[in-house]
């Protein structure tokens, strides 16, 4: 009775659910139902709305923490190359038989500047270069540079040098390779905005090298380069005067280098380097042959952390008949053979430090080069140009250019020249003409760290040339306050740089060049900012 009695309940209670619905249903219209449905619509809509905050939220937290986590490790432990990664190799098998389908693998170590040298090595090319570059002006119009190879460079060059250097690897098989090497460099005028390149402006653009160099060729030489095009044995220069003591220029040539010798290393070279040679009035010139034998001794071992190089040069004139006509008519200067010496020492110092210590000789219109007080090079002619009467007079100098750490926080660098000759040819004061030279540049300055330093470039030089027993006297001073931005405390070795400079030069005699600053001042005030940078 009771179980029936409950199911007739259950059966009352849906039918009157049904009914409810079904009531409710003919009572809303249309209109009420899209009502109620648009105020559902607006909920969902805000709750999405919330949910999407809070999802932000959450992501903006976890991406704080990761990039603190981030910094934490790139600060614990600096990327430097060294850092060595494991890579899986698949190994064959060593027949078909013995290969059951499943493969082996072989794990390496390698480091990261393996895998960097790995990829520029597939590539092959490499593209690095030099240059310099600012703004500068000075209290009486434009700025003028004085003398950089007797008085320093910081505050006293106002161009804009650039080498740009293209290396591409053409062949690389069985120990053998041969890399294609084209150099560009010049100069462009910081004056004015136009930079087209024009031989009769500032704009300069030459070729300074194209040449094809190899290794592995040569059996008996296997690890020595054999180049031909043109090309030269590197310049040894003097960095804090802008001049190179050791150098040869070359039109086409061909050498070998890193040749053993015994404890050390042998360069030799082939050059040629033809000149314009004017004649004697001055009306015109005719083209002369010249070629040059440069021969480098180097890196031979003395004692700790000091080697020794010893290099010699010999440039001669192939002439026509023609031109030894023309000299024995007394017409054309006669050209005439001369050599170049040079004794280098270098010592490196145990606080990063070092310092070379050079002597040199050479004869005729090598040793005119020494004479030269913007510039010191051991150059056979003047430029593309060979005149003058040489006869056969010498001339040595000492150098000693470096860079030590006095202490920990300040840094100097020098470069120190004496030099004199006899029975020479100046280019300004004539045949016949004895000289003495003396030149020195100081560069200390205070590390402030290694992005920064302060300090201050002395400069002082005096030179002498006598001549039909008249005596022409040239001297001048220097003082150079900076700040530079650096990548490395070393004055001499570490580039980029930006320098901050305000410059004082003053001449105390000009009988040599007759150099005269704007307005005819024998004095200039300038300030600047230069940017100097290799890679």
């Amino acid at each position: 009775m009771l179980g029936r009695y409950s199911k007739e309940c259950i059966a009352f209670t849906v039918m009157f659910g049904c009914f409810s619905n079904n009531a409710l249903a003919v009572k809303l219209t249309v209109e009420q139902r899209l009502e109620l449905l648009e105020k559902e619509l607006s909920a969902n809509k805000q709750e999405l709305k919330d949910t999407r905050q809070e999802l932000k939220l959450y992501k903006d937290i976890a991406e704080r923490r990761n990039a603190d986590a981030d910094a934490d490790a790139a600060a614990a432990a600096k990327v430097t190359g060294d850092e060595r990664v494991v890579v899986q190799t698949p190994v064959p098998a060593r027949s078909a038989a013995a290969d059951d389908g499943t493969g082996t693998t072989e794990e390496r170590s390698i480091t990261l500047a393996d895998i960097s040298s790995y990829v520029k090595d597939d590539l092959g090319f490499t593209y690095s270069g030099y240059f310099r570059s600012g703004w500068a002006t000075s209290a009486h119009g434009a700025p003028k540079s004085w003398a950089i190879g007797s008085l320093g460079r910081f505050g006293n060059e106002y161009g804009g040098w650039f080498d740009l250097i293209l290396d591409q690897k053409v062949y690389d098989d069985g120990g053998k390779t041969a890399h294609a090497v084209v150099w560009l460099d010049g100069n462009v005028g910081q004056s004015y905005s136009n930079g087209v390149f024009d031989s009769s402006s500032d704009n300069l653009l030459q070729f300074s090298d194209m040449y094809l160099t190899t290794t592995g060729f040569l059996p008996f030489l296997p690890d020595s380069s054999l180049w031909v095009g043109k090309h030269y044995l590197r310049n040894y220069e003097i960095q804090m005067l802008d001049w190179k003591a050791h150098k040869a220029d070359s039109a086409g040539g061909v050498g070998l280098e890193n040749i053993q010798a015994g404890t050390g290393k042998l360069d030799i070279a082939l050059m040629r380097q033809d000149l314009k040679v004017y004649a004697k009035d001055y009306s015109t010139t005719e083209q002369a042959n010249t070629n040059a034998v440069d021969i480098r001794l180097h890196d031979i071992p003395l004692w700790d952390k000091a080697t020794l190089g010893v290099y010699g040069r010999y440039n001669m004139a192939n002439k026509s008949d023609t031109q030894r006509e023309n000299e024995r008519r007394d017409t054309f200067f006669a050209m005439k053979d001369a050599w170049l010496g040079t004794v280098v020492l270098k010592q490196n110092f145990d606080n990063g430090g070092f310092n070379e210590w050079t002597v040199q000789a050479a004869n005729n219109s090598v040793a005119s080069g020494f004479m030269h007080i913007s510039d010191a090079n051991p150059d056979y002619g003047s430029n593309t140009y060979y005149y003058g009467d040489h006869t056969g007079g010498t001339a040595y100098r000492l150098i000693s250019q470096g860079e030590t750490y006095l202490r920990p926080d300040v840094i100097m660098a020098n470069a120190l020249v004496y030099g004199r000759g006899s029975d020479l040819y100046s280019y300004e004061t004539g045949a016949h003409t004895d000289f003495e030279t003396f030149r020195a540049v100081a560069r200390p300055a205070y590390i402030w760290n290694q992005y920064n330093q302060t300090g201050v470039e002395l400069a002082y030089f005096n030179q002498t040339n006598k001549a039909n027993n008249i005596a022409y006297h040239e001297s001048g001073y220097k003082t150079t306050l900076f700040h530079t931005l650096k990548v490395n405390t070393s004055m001499l070795t570490s580039r980029p740089e930006i320098r901050f400079y305000a410059t004082y030069l003053k001449i105390l005699e000009n009988d040599i060049d007759q150099f005269a600053f704007e307005d005819e001042k024998d004095d200039q005030v300038s300030v600047g900012v230069q940017a100097e940078v290799w890679w």
